[in-house]
């Protein structure tokens, strides 16, 4: 009995030596060991056996568990490649309940399905639905909608059927309206978000007030500070303060609204300075002290992309529109500088498009009728070549003005408010004002010189014809703000230097040179009819020769003793 431990551990050993064999060799001596131990130890057969089946059992538990874990294992691998749930958009059903079925459009593809465990009521037309994996019926509803996004277009009409006519890309388009349009209360011409593969519209969208087309403040010039068109300010004050002032009296005599302004003249004449006066001028009229100024370039309208244009032209028409609708009280003054490049003649360009574009435009000036508190401006160095249906009456031309150049007088006038008379001048014990007069005399008698100085240049027409172009052919009231600004940092840079102070009579003559000198080089044979308003318009202009004098910059030495 005493041996009977030692005899277990033995049997005990050999077990975990067959048990734990690593390769067919070890398993082979662990088994001979094993037939050993049988036969010399019988009684510990039983034992063996025992563990043996004990073994047994935790493996098959082992494999068993390991089989429950690979099941599960290759269920979350399926269902991770299993096909993914369907996005669509429900369009309606049809029949009645319990027969039911949704109408639904998922990737381009119209397919009727069952409403699942949904109730059919729960359904909106336009509401975004996922369709499960084969595709056969609602698996959920979407919260707030999987589709925000798509394409704008713009809203013109509904059908009989309650459907949607929109129109996108100068195409007419019917789609199905979501619910939440039925009641948006849309009118022609609104903004809304639609889808175009599934052809449901889902939303308003509230268009941009158009913010960046207008300056943030009204223009500070005044008509004041305009010089020499005392005569075109005051058509313009009596025509538009008569119907911006007096309405009743208007219609009272069934007086047509001049809607339109047309400022036509030679570049640099003032006619944008008008036009910012003009808002100025209505601002001080209007009970809230205020006007609205849109400054358009017409060629910052144009797009390379068919119909874009007119799209351009459109909106921001329409931008003036709706702020005049919002503040009946603010005047808004929609200022078009350069319209020639917008309203030429048609059928003279080789682009269709130019065309196109001229017709919305015109179309557009049309639509401003009956909104009072709108006035377009515009302003062109070229009347002749502008349209004669943009220019008449009830478009562009209810109120023609043109701008001059300056005369003797106009001049002078430009002259004092661009020489002030708080710059120093230099003279004798003269006052100041004296002085400055004649300076601004000794300018105005340079520039309306009669004689052979006065000559910047000659040009030749094509039949052999030569004519002189003098200084008074070419001023204008920028010029002569150039001219004084000349002067005046003259004297100013001198006196800095150490030198004399005061303007002088040699500062205002350079000024005056030195503008003649740079308007004399622009002149090309292209251009000559926008610099010279009184050219026949059938001679062709082939040459431009600047005078050239044998003493460069005269003025110099004017006081040279």
């Amino acid at each position: 009995m005493r041996n009977q431990p030692g005899r277990e551990s033995a049997a005990v050993n050999v077990f975990r030596a067959v048990v734990g064999s690593r390769s067919p060799q070890e398993l082979d001596l662990n088994l001979a060991a094993l037939a050993r131990t049988r036969a010399e130890l019988p009684e510990s057969a039983p034992l063996i056996d025992q563990m043996f089946a004990e073994e047994l059992g935790r493996l098959r538990n082992g494999l068993e568990a390991a089989q429950a874990a690979q099941t599960g294992i290759r269920a979350e691998i399926e269902e991770l490649l299993s096909p993914p749930y369907f996005p669509a958009v429900f369009l309606g059903r049809t029949g009645g309940a319990p027969e039911a079925q949704a109408l639904v459009r998922t990737g381009g593809e119209l397919r009727a399905v069952t409403f699942g465990d949904h109730n059919p009521d729960d359904f909106q037309d336009g509401d975004s639905v996922l369709l499960s994996r084969e595709r056969n019926f609602i698996y959920s509803k979407v919260q707030g909608g999987a589709l925000t996004c798509g394409e704008t277009a713009a809203f013109v009409a509904w059908t009989k059927e309650r459907r949607l006519i929109i129109k996108s890309r100068e195409e007419e388009l019917v789609v199905l309206a979501a619910q939440p349009l039925r009641d948006a209360g849309l009118k022609a011409g609104d903004l809304i978000r639609f889808d175009r593969v599934n052809w449901v519209a889902h939303e308003k969208i509230e268009r941009p007030r158009g913010d960046e087309y207008f300056l943030e403040e009204t223009p500070s010039e005044t008509f004041a500070d305009i010089g020499g068109l005392d005569k075109e300010i005051e058509e313009l004050k009596r025509t538009i303060e008569l119907h911006f002032r007096h309405p009743d009296t208007v219609s009272k005599y069934r007086l047509r609204r001049k809607k339109s302004v047309l400022l036509h003249g030679s570049p640099g004449t003032g006619k944008t300075l008008i036009a910012r006066a003009l808002a100025n001028h209505l601002a001080s009229h209007s009970t809230t002290d205020r006007s609205r100024f849109i400054n358009i370039k017409p060629s910052a309208l144009h797009s390379m992309w068919y119909a874009q244009s007119q799209a351009n032209y459109r909106d921001v028409f329409r931008v003036a529109r709706e702020a005049g609708a919002r503040d009946p009280e603010v005047p808004v003054v929609m200022f078009f500088d350069e319209v020639d490049s917008i309203g030429r003649v048609r059928g003279h360009s080789i682009h269709h498009i130019d065309d196109s574009v001229l017709n919305a435009f015109m179309s557009e000036l049309n639509g401003l009728e009956d909104r009072g508190n709108v006035l377009v401006v515009s302003a062109t160095n070229r009347l002749d070549t502008l349209d004669s249906a943009l220019t008449r009456p009830g478009r562009l031309g209810d109120l023609i003005v043109r701008i001059p150049r300056p005369d003797r007088k106009s001049a002078r006038q430009i002259f004092e408010r661009h020489l002030p008379a708080e710059v120093p001048y230099a003279g004798d014990s003269r006052d100041a004002g004296s002085i400055r007069t004649e300076l601004i005399d000794a300018a105005v008698a340079k520039i309306f010189a009669a004689d052979a100085a006065s000559e910047l240049a000659h040009i030749m027409f094509r039949d052999g014809k030569r004519r002189a172009v003098r200084a008074s052919d070419l001023l204008n009231g920028a010029g002569i703000a150039a001219m004084a600004g000349s002067a005046i940092e003259r004297a100013c840079v001198r006196e800095a230097r150490g030198g004399d102070g005061g303007v002088q009579l040699a500062d205002v003559l350079a000024g005056v040179g030195d503008y003649f000198q740079s308007a004399a080089s622009a002149l090309t044979p292209h251009n000559c009819h926008n610099y010279l308003d009184d050219l026949p318009q059938d001679a062709d202009v082939v040459r431009v020769d600047p005078v050239v004098r044998k003493v460069n910059k005269p003025y110099r030495y004017v006081t040279a003793a």
